[in-house]
C-alpha cells in the first residue's frame, strides 16, 4: 500500500504527542504499537524506524504495553509487539503482530 500523493509526512509519536498532534496529524493511517522496553522484538522495531524513518501518510503511536491496560483490553491485545490500526474514532480497523519497520507496518493496514 502506497502513501497517497501529498500525505503528510509520516511520524511515529508517543501516545502524549499523538494526544497534542492528533489534528494535524487527520488523514494519516494511525496504527497503535503496543510496546514493552523489555521486549527484544519492539526494540528491533524501534531501531528499524529510526534507522529507515516513517513512510508518508502513516502514524504510528507508540503505546506502553505495561501500563496502557486500558486501551489493550479494549482492542484485545494480549501480548507486546502487537499493531492495531484505528480509525479516526478510535475504532478498530485490522490487528496484527511482528512488523519490523515503517515500511512492513504500513504494508499491513487496510
Amino acid at each position: 500500500m502506497s502513501p497517497p500523493d501529498g500525505a503528510a509526512a509520516g511520524a511515529y509519536l508517543s501516545k502524549a504527542d499523538y494526544a497534542e498532534q492528533a489534528v494535524s496529524r487527520a488523514g494519516t493511517t494511525v496504527v497503535y504499537f503496543f510496546h514493552a522496553p523489555w521486549c527484544p522484538t519492539c526494540r528491533a522495531t524501534e531501531k528499524a524506524i529510526g534507522r529507515d524513518g516513517i513512510p508518508a501518510g502513516l502514524t504510528p503511536v507508540k503505546v506502553d504495553f505495561d501500563t496502557e491496560n486500558d486501551l489493550r483490553k479494549k482492542y484485545g491485545v494480549t501480548t507486546q509487539h502487537t499493531f492495531v490500526q484505528v480509525d479516526p474514532s478510535g475504532a478498530e480497523l485490522a490487528k496484527w503482530t511482528g512488523s519490523i519497520g515503517g515500511a512492513e507496518i504500513l504494508a499491513k493496514t487496510i
